[in-house]
């Protein structure tokens, strides 16, 4: 019993430093490169952008290559421009929260809460943090990389074949972003689907 009680110790302390990284992060802003499997031809789609994160509840993840789209969550709502198709779809944030992968990292919220978590062992120079959802999701687990007490790549995991990779560059953390920048206006002759709160 008391070997059993000291490892449940030691997780919840190794899951504790991921839970400070979060506490102590404001703002968050990078450059982007997203990695994922394309099943039906067997190659890899990248992608990249950029994306600007102000805790709690306020998030900007803009495609910019291969097309264009910008995804903004702006605390009550998650908008989605797709300007390939002037379209805009919108939904209440409150419908959809634990969908959002980057939910543990958006809200102040302890991450054990709807999240197991465990360190995994150091690899490519990065400690890993894995952490499989309490409740069904779209997704099974993601993994956290983490380098000189910075989040350097996210791993989202919906299968064991199919694996979006995020690895970000030109890091700035907790430098002040307006929340201006998180506000969302449908642009003029765009549609728009769904109805914001």
């Amino acid at each position: 019993m008391v070997s059993l009680l000291l490892v449940g110790n030691a997780q919840a302390a190794k899951g504790q430093l991921l839970q400070d990284y979060v506490n102590n992060l404001v703002t968050f802003k990078a450059d982007f490169i997203q990695t994922q499997p394309d099943e039906s031809t067997f190659t890899e789609n990248r992608s990249q952008g950029q994306m600007e994160l102000s805790r709690p509840g306020r998030l900007i993840w803009q495609y910019q290559q291969p097309s264009e789209q910008k995804i903004v969550v702006d605390s009550e709502n998650l908008w989605v421009y797709d300007l390939d198709l002037d379209q805009v779809s919108v939904r209440p944030i409150k419908d959809i929260k634990n969908e959002i992968p980057l939910s543990w990292l958006l809200y102040n919220e302890p991450i054990e809460q709807k999240y197991d978590i465990i360190e995994s062992s150091s690899r490519n120079g990065m400690n890993w943090f894995n952490l499989t959802p309490k409740s069904p999701t779209f997704f099974q687990s993601i993994d956290v990389g983490m380098k000189n007490g910075e989040m350097v790549e996210v791993w989202m995991y919906q299968g064991i074949d199919n694996i979006t990779k995020v690895k970000f560059k030109n890091i700035e953390s907790n430098k002040v972003i307006p929340l201006q920048r998180f506000q969302f206006e449908v642009p003029a002759g765009i549609d728009l689907i769904g109805q914001p709160k």
